[in-house]
């Protein structure tokens, strides 16, 4: 007889902490989720951003509620390039979502961004305005997700130096670039993050060229290599900027 009444006291014990599981189960997820939610967004972020991420807000909703946990989440993985994403709760079952993004250095091929974190990311990502006055490079080949602390510096270098605004700058790998003078195409320096050429040594490339320029044709496109210690290495590029040298 006592065995049965402590397999009742133990069921109806068992039963009990259920049931209160169930109820703080149910407490837990009214107070972790929201019904209701607002966005805060950085200006240069694009409409057409704003509006992808409003639209994956949009179907987390579940029964006219949102986890606040599968929304950071889902957020997270499908927009790794936004720097922070950050979601507070409000009073009265709402919640903010602030997006913080990269601040942009330079534009890449028109299509992407070179960020001051080295990472290379879609342009749609940024608004019109952020982007038109940005220094624009080349990169001809499979643009990278993110560039060496080397270039990154020769970049911000570069654009201390206002190498942007009398060369279009192209990057053929990171030990590559080419620098195009935008007076006149046909000479182009070539360098690397470490021979970025300044100002003394633009002006010699172009005092060299011009005096080699006067014994061939007018025509012709030359480059001259700066890459080596205290050398430049003179020579003809067929086709201009993307030809051949010879």
């Amino acid at each position: 007889m006592k065995n049965k009444v402590n397999v009742s006291y133990f069921l109806a014990a068992t039963l009990g902490l259920f049931c209160v599981t169930a109820f703080l189960q149910k407490i837990y997820i009214k107070i972790s989720s929201i019904s209701h939610v607002s966005f805060k967004y950085d200006s240069p972020i694009s409409m057409e951003l704003r509006r992808a991420i409003e639209k994956q807000v949009a179907l987390l909703e579940v029964d006219g509620r949102y986890q606040l946990d599968s929304v950071l989440h889902e957020l997270v993985r499908l927009f790794p390039h936004i720097k922070r994403i950050d979601i507070k709760a409000l009073p009265y079952d709402m919640a903010e979502v602030e997006i913080t993004s990269f601040d942009p250095v330079v534009r890449v091929n028109d299509t992407h961004v070179l960020t001051q974190e080295h990472t290379i990311i879609p342009a749609h990502y940024y608004a019109c305005y952020a982007l038109e006055n940005l220094p624009t490079m080349q990169v001809r080949s499979i643009i990278p997700d993110r560039i060496s602390c080397e270039a990154m510096n020769a970049i911000r270098q570069s654009i201390k130096e206002r190498t942007f605004e009398s060369f279009s700058v192209s990057m053929l790998s990171e030990q590559e670039w080419h620098l195009q003078n935008k007076k006149d195409p046909l000479i182009t320096i070539c360098c690397n993050p470490s021979s970025i050429p300044m100002g003394s040594v633009q002006k010699r490339c172009h005092e060299l060229i011009e005096t080699v320029k006067k014994k061939s044709s007018p025509k012709t496109a030359w480059i001259a290599d700066v890459r080596f210690n205290h050398q430049i290495v003179l020579s003809r590029l067929k086709g201009g900027l993307y030809g051949k040298k010879i």
